[in-house]
């Protein structure tokens, strides 16, 4: 699992930097699977760790001992390089404070992209959003009622009544059955039939989104390319339980490649490296590697005890502790 995620992650350091394979977007199927494994792992972190009520505000001081540690450094060097080449044009306390905040981040990536300074952690925002949400769906055990009211309004989405790249990819009623794909993914007994009945209509939908000009709205293709792809890819792979220190790494290094290239874009960017040439991508993609390697041990590590004594003392999955989730 840690090699796929490191491979999602570079395909979204490529869709950035202009490269399309078939001329669709990699970067939003990437970023649909990693929705997939997400509700996969968080659902067995709670079902393992942080299951009751009492215990949602452990889970929670969890993911953001996860999320912020190294969000919050690739930030601060972000503003510093924006500083360095545009002085305060756009940076001002406000817009730092809310993206630090990091949870309304999706929200202006529907109306003022450009107030986000790390531009692809809009997807954290939805991350975060979710995370609020499930445990008391699962608590509650309605992920099945939730799917079935996001996918309606997805489907709204996809025909284009809404729009399209808004409501079926960044916002949180029309993508949170994605994320649940996953969480009953990783209940798969009790959710096997409802769960495959989804991915089964979203195969007709896919077909449609490539034949009909009515149902081709940007990113219907990929959204439902990346359903269709992402969630037997993740059912394989944590079968297989793939425990070797290289795919460890790997995986470790995903989250820092995903916050971290596009600061590598705009710096290079501004030193008049050609970004959107193969010489320079391959720059940014070393850039990229080598700095995750670092950031992982120096600042994602160090925090990773600290949140695992959050943790209740019960034998967690193998998977989960390989993946440092």
């Amino acid at each position: 699992m840690g090699s796929y995620r490191l491979i999602l992650a570079l395909l979204v350091l490529l869709s950035h930097c202009g490269i399309r394979f078939y001329n669709k977007n990699e970067g939003v199927m990437a970023v649909v699977s990693f929705y997939i494994i997400s509700g996969y792992v968080i659902t067995k972190l709670i079902n393992s760790h942080y299951e009751g009520r009492n215990n949602i505000t452990y889970f929670y001081a969890d993911r953001a001992l996860r999320l912020f540690p190294q969000f919050l450094f690739y930030l601060v060097i972000t503003i510093i390089s924006h500083l360095y080449f545009d002085g305060l044009e756009k940076i001002n306390i406000t817009r730092i404070f809310i993206n630090a905040i990091m949870i309304p981040l999706n929200l202006f990536a529907v109306y003022n992209n450009e107030f986000i300074i790390v531009p692809q952690s809009w997807s954290l925002g939805l991350e975060m959003q979710f995370y609020i949400l499930i445990p008391m769906i699962i608590l509650l055990s309605r992920q099945k009622q939730i799917s079935i009211l996001s996918l309606v309004i997805f489907s709204i989405a996809y025909t284009g009544f809404i729009n399209t790249d808004y409501w079926g990819y960044r916002m949180i009623p029309g993508t949170i059955f994605i994320f649940l794909l996953g969480s009953m993914l990783a209940e798969y007994e009790q959710n096997k039939k409802f769960l495959w009945t989804i991915y089964g209509l979203c195969l007709p939908a896919f077909v449609a989104a490539i034949i009909i000009t009515h149902f081709s709205h940007e990113f219907n293709f990929e959204i439902l390319l990346g359903i269709l792809i992402g969630l037997p890819t993740t059912s394989m792979l944590f079968k297989l339980k793939i425990k070797n220190k290289l795919d460890i790494l790997l995986g470790n290094m995903s989250y820092g490649v995903y916050l971290n290239h596009l600061f590598f874009f705009y710096t290079y960017n501004k030193l008049g490296v050609p970004v959107l040439q193969w010489n320079g991508v391959l720059l940014i993609i070393a850039s990229s590697l080598t700095l995750s390697i670092l950031t992982y041990y120096i600042i994602e590590k160090p925090v990773y005890n600290t949140r695992h004594k959050l943790r209740r003392k019960q034998e967690v999955p193998s998977t989960l502790i390989n993946s440092h989730v």
